[in-house]
């Protein structure tokens, strides 16, 4: 791969993912679950899945929809890219295969939950992503690379809180806020181990024969 998409397609894709949430955010005519007199996108009180709906919740047409979509798009595809480089230079084949299958896996679900089917894709994209993320912390254990091994752990740790609190239905005040933090959290944390692993001290990749051999 050339060495120079290797190092900044990744960087530029969530980047621009990010440039469009925002574009979306700034679209969003207002309402949240709590109230529907708001005006705008609130980071405290609305959801991310705020931004898909046809209406917004003050029953506005969403001109952020158009954004939102696209900025799942892009930033799902820089993720299946991150996850398949990750398997690539994992340490043994069983590494590869669970990271290449949990973390595409993990991209399409999480473009998903654009569609009427948004429940349903949540979940599975929290499965999928959960087993992507303990497949490379894992492997991050067995080459020593400790602090970002513990960084992927607190990334786990949240995003099970936010499940919680989700499926709990508790603390639904809160569940904003943390959705966000959890996401920012385990996008950076991806974002750091793909620098270190692959473009900084990379690994020789595993040949797709043995990884498929076992």
């Amino acid at each position: 791969m050339n060495r120079t998409l290797e190092r900044y397609a990744p960087l530029m894709g969530i980047a621009a993912g990010i440039a469009l949430f925002i574009l979306a955010t700034r679209s969003y005519p207002g309402g949240t679950t709590e109230s529907a007199t708001t005006v705008g996108y609130s980071w405290a009180h609305n959801y991310i899945s705020s931004l898909f709906t046809e209406r917004a919740l003050n029953g506005a047409p969403n001109s952020a929809r158009g954004f939102a979509r696209s900025a799942m798009l892009v930033f799902c595809a820089s993720l299946a890219f991150l996850y398949h480089q990750l398997g690539r230079h994992a340490p043994t084949p069983t590494h590869r295969r669970a990271i290449e299958i949990t973390g595409i896996g993990t991209a399409v679900y999480s473009f998903l939950v654009v569609t009427p089917m948004h429940n349903l894709m949540v979940t599975f994209s929290l499965l999928f992503g959960l087993a992507a993320t303990l497949a490379i912390v894992h492997a991050l254990h067995v080459e020593r690379r400790w602090l970002l091994a513990l960084w992927g752990a607190v990334g786990v740790a949240l995003t099970l809180v936010v499940a919680v609190m989700y499926y709990g239905h508790l603390r639904y005040d809160l569940l904003p806020t943390a959705q966000k933090a959890s996401l920012a959290v385990s996008v950076s944390w991806i974002l750091a181990t793909y620098y270190a692993v692959v473009v900084v001290r990379p690994r020789t990749p595993i040949p797709a024969r043995r990884a498929e051999g076992g």
